[in-house]
């Protein structure tokens, strides 16, 4: 079998030569030592990179672009994976106004508004403080979006939102991108996807929104839901077989919004995308991190979510009770990636030889770590976790 006739036999609970693999973030200081060379992968180090190649001029950012397709698929190759990833990372804040140093950027106008990102190669980690004006104090920028929801405001929003999704007329043709690559890698899975609904966290405006006027969110979540399902006939006749989406809502104890609120505002919405998904030949997968067990039912069940990536073993999510309550669903990840950072190669073993079990047991699993593999991960753990996945996948 290929990789690409493996996952989709997985996915279909059909027989398989071989567990399927697909880790899915890594770092740089990972991805190097897998490679044994610096790849263009990751999260804030590529995002740094990107700062850099901006920095540098037009033609050093395009050779940034091409490694880090390149760059993805050597790392890919070198883990056995059968889905490949080609985009990690983005940085979309433009060109710096001013490289201060190697591990520092200013964006904006030094006179006037601007943010000042300074990198920590370290932990692979980008820090960002705010200011106005030379010599202005500098406020570090918040995780969460501060704000007081208005009912009215929210209500015009929504009613712009329903207007938007009436009229809106989806491209014809192909994603001429998204066509090309998955041309160039025939035996792979190109892991992409189209836009999705979900649960701003860190919004505290939306949060407090869902709770206060959850009929306007849930109008204007089918809005944005109407507007996404007319652009899957385009995802489909582009090549996609799989649309990978989602967005963060959970934390270790759960969901950031309760059962019902999810129920009421968000699963109506899911259900449409899903249902073209379907309806155009495929399979609709989501990801985000955290514990979504008391949400699970809408996910799997109500909105017919074919599948669920980043399943986090470090917040209860385990492999065997989601296969055995939902049968029919395809579950990737759960090696923990706190194993692979502070656990002897024994302790890595058994993680991986338990989720391998649980994989050859039930089917419908994608093994791979859950999470990023986080810098300063023992080169040893990382070649244990590769090692015994190829020799009993």
């Amino acid at each position: 079998m290929t990789s690409k006739e493996r996952v989709l036999a997985t996915i279909r609970g059909e027989p398989v030569d071989r567990i399927p693999v697909h880790h899915l973030q890594f770092s740089g200081d990972a991805a190097h030592k897998i490679v044994g060379r610096e790849c263009l992968v990751g999260g804030a180090f590529l995002q740094w990179k990107a700062m850099h190649a901006l920095w540098n001029g037009p033609d050093a950012y395009a050779e940034y672009r091409q490694r880090c397709e390149e760059d993805a698929v050597a790392v890919a190759r070198a883990c056995g994976h059968d889905i490949v990833r080609l985009q990690y990372w983005a940085w979309n804040g433009g060109r710096p106004t001013r490289k201060i140093d190697d591990y520092n950027f200013l964006f904006g106008d030094e006179n006037g508004q601007w943010t000042h990102y300074t990198y920590d190669p370290m932990l692979e980690l980008l820090l960002a403080k705010q200011g106005h004006g030379r010599g202005g104090v500098a406020t570090s920028v918040g995780a969460v979006v501060a704000g007081e929801p208005d009912e009215a405001v929210l209500r015009q929003e929504v009613e712009k939102e329903e207007a938007l999704a009436a009229s809106y007329v989806a491209p014809e043709g192909i994603i001429d991108t998204m066509k090309a690559q998955i041309a160039r890698y025939p035996d792979l899975l190109v892991k992409s996807g189209g836009d999705t609904v979900y649960v701003d966290m860190d919004s505290s405006a939306d949060l407090l929104s869902i709770a206060l006027w959850p009929d306007l969110i849930a109008r204007r979540y089918m809005a944005r839901a109407s507007r996404i399902a007319k652009d899957i006939p385009r995802l489909a006749r582009s090549g996609m077989q799989v649309n990978f989406t989602g967005w963060d809502f959970c934390s270790n104890q759960g969901p950031v919004i309760s059962p019902e609120s999810f129920r009421e505002v968000l699963t109506p919405a899911l259900k449409l995308i899903v249902d073209t998904c379907h309806a155009n030949g495929m399979y609709y997968f989501y990801s985000g991190d955290g514990n979504f067990w008391v949400v699970a039912d809408e996910f799997f069940n109500a909105a017919g979510v074919d599948g669920y990536f980043e399943v986090d073993r470090s917040a209860s999510m385990e492999l065997r009770p989601l296969r055995q309550k939902f049968p029919k669903t395809t579950f990737i990840g759960n090696i923990r990636v706190q194993v692979l950072h502070l656990g002897t190669k024994e302790d890595v073993k058994r993680e991986v030889m338990d989720c391998l079990e649980a994989a050859h047991d039930l089917g419908g699993i994608i093994v791979g770590a859950s999470n990023m593999i986080m810098p300063g991960t023992p080169p040893d753990n990382i070649h244990t976790m590769l090692d015994v996945i190829e020799k009993n996948r």
